[in-house]
């Protein structure tokens, strides 16, 4: 093993190797190039060659080996930087802002609002403003105040009230979901463990109203509830409860005062209670059955623990 030769492919000959490598102005990619050239000109060990170019032996082995099945393409990445996730190529995105170029060049006011849901609209779902901030650096504009204009546009003029409500309109439309799921008699997200209406209406009246004094409650007890029931039918944890609930923190802690002073026992009593009178029935059981041994059996053993081996 120690003495294996590494040898590269030969899918170009070492002159073209050694151009495209004197030629690269890359640096990570003018050593990838070196190890092919290295193992074409002087096949030798990888510990060797990993000396010479100045990489661990790894790499060595993982440069050769993606060289031998895919060739120059190997070579040729695009590396580590660049835009790997992005809505729109750099071709796109100058496509995208040709209409308000022409606005711009009629001395129109081009406001970012207006780029942000026009670019919104073209994707079909909501973006960060960074988003658009960073859309509209690399094709060159530049934000005068609140507006936005090219290198070659007209002098800015305060945003307009159109666009200022549009902007207020946006804001406000990037607090809900995108797509908002219907109700289906339920809260807003439809959780299968999500309490309905009906089951809201009897519940509600058994939580402790807030305490006097201080700052008024601001957390839905609904939204609590519907928390404590998710934990309980998925098993998570409760720093694992989804964003869209109240803080898992306060959501443990109405669970635990409730737990201790006795909110979770009337609710079960009233619940039970209202189940019997439906049945037809008391509310309260007018007779107990004690789950106990009610027969004797003759006792079996005696000081020494064991019975007599029969003959």
């Amino acid at each position: 093993m120690g003495n294996r030769v590494t040898h590269a492919a030969t899918h170009l000959s070492e002159g073209a190797v050694y151009a495209r490598m004197q030629r690269e102005s890359r640096p990570w990619r003018r050593k990838l190039w070196e190890i092919i050239y290295q193992a074409l000109t002087a096949p030798r060990k990888a510990e060797d060659i990993a000396k010479t170019v100045g990489v661990s032996v790894s790499t060595v082995h993982r440069v050769i080996a993606a060289y031998k099945r895919e060739g120059v393409a190997a070579i040729e990445t695009p590396g580590k930087g660049g835009r790997r996730r992005q809505y729109l190529t750099l071709e796109q995105e100058h496509a995208f802002l040709q209409p308000f170029v022409a606005c711009a060049a009629q001395g129109e006011n081009v406001t970012v609002a207006e780029i942000h849901h026009a670019f919104e609209e073209h994707v079909g779902h909501l973006v960060d403003d960074s988003t658009i901030y960073r859309l509209l650096n690399r094709q060159g504009w530049r934000q005068h105040s609140t507006d936005v204009k090219t290198h070659s546009g007209s002098v800015s003029s305060p945003e307009t009230p159109s666009a200022q409500e549009d902007r207020i309109t946006r804001r406000e439309r990037r607090k809900q979901p995108f797509s908002p799921k219907t109700t289906c008699g339920r809260s807003s997200r439809c959780y299968p463990s999500d309490l309905t209406d009906r089951e809201w209406a009897i519940l509600e009246p058994l939580i402790p109203s807030a305490k006097e004094g201080g700052r008024p409650r601001t957390t839905d007890m609904r939204e609590v509830l519907n928390a404590i029931f998710y934990v309980d039918r998925t098993g998570c944890q409760w720093r694992a409860l989804p964003h869209d609930f109240p803080a898992w923190s306060t959501v443990w802690s109405y669970f635990r005062i409730w737990r201790k002073d006795g909110t979770w026992q009337r609710m079960h009593t009233t619940l039970r209670e209202q189940v019997r009178v439906r049945q037809g029935r008391e509310p309260t059981p007018s007779a107990a059955i004690i789950d106990s041994q009610s027969v004797k059996t003759s006792q079996k053993g005696g000081f020494a623990g064991m019975t007599a081996e029969r003959k």
